[in-house]
């Protein structure tokens, strides 16, 4: 079935269009700002250079964070409405899957972490078999001496990170995990559609579908203006 996929999660707007034979096309934008302007273009760009309209499409797939509060609410937005106009299903995947599964190696643990402002990450723990990624634990925001502590702690031994947030913090990772602490390039530190289209294929071929109403975006926790709203209007 032809599937769309896209993650707007990041700086790094990536969409990509695929069926059972494999990837067909895809398209990385370097984008800290603009996913709103440049998300439609570029999907009709996408599909035109694949010689598909969107008329086309089977399946949504969406990346549903954690990550930038407002990229995964336009997104998410997109998704949804793509869905409803076409009238097909939609299945959301974890940002951080992707993640996860783009920096798969058997007999480590994968760690993505992604800036989630004030002191902290977003990440979850991974391991990989067979190049096939499976989620240990549920997502979470935590400073990055105390992750590296926890993992130290656990005993894990050769540990994958990769994210935007160690630009800010692979010092701290290392100063405590030294040579345990395995640094993945930058180019493998963004959620990729293509790895999005890759995870969700088990769900489509159970047609393991989620309710377009029911489908949000992982966000961890409220935003800051959110939290500043609720103390606010305690009571």
């Amino acid at each position: 079935m032809l599937t769309l996929a896209f993650d707007t999660s990041s700086p790094v707007l990536t969409i990509a269009v695929g069926d059972e034979a494999g990837i067909i096309n895809e398209a990385d934008l370097w984008l800290p700002r603009g996913h709103m302007a440049k998300l439609i273009p570029t999907i009709g760009d996408l599909l035109s250079k694949s010689r598909l309209r969107i008329q086309d499409v089977e399946i949504i797939v969406i990346g549903s964070g954690p990550g930038s509060y407002t990229g995964l609410r336009i997104g998410m937005v997109m998704a949804r409405t793509f869905a409803q106009m076409l009238k097909i299903p939609i299945i959301g995947i974890p940002s951080l899957d992707a993640i996860a599964q783009r920096n798969a190696r058997d007999k480590s643990l994968i760690c993505p972490v992604i800036d989630a402002k004030r002191g902290e990450v977003y990440t979850a723990f991974y391991k990989a078999d067979d190049g096939k990624v499976s989620r240990l634990t549920e997502f979470k925001a935590i400073k990055p001496d105390e992750l590296a502590n926890v993992l130290l702690i656990e005993g894990y031994g050769n540990i994958v990170f990769a994210g935007d947030s160690l630009k800010l913090y692979s010092g701290i990772i290392a100063s405590v995990l030294g040579g345990k602490a395995d640094f993945a390039p930058e180019a493998s530190w963004w959620p990729r559609a293509s790895d999005l289209i890759l995870l969700a294929k088990p769900r489509i071929l159970a047609e393991d579908f989620d309710e377009l109403y029911q489908l949000t975006p992982i966000y961890v926790r409220l935003s800051q203006a959110e939290e500043m709203w609720g103390k606010r209007h305690q009571g």
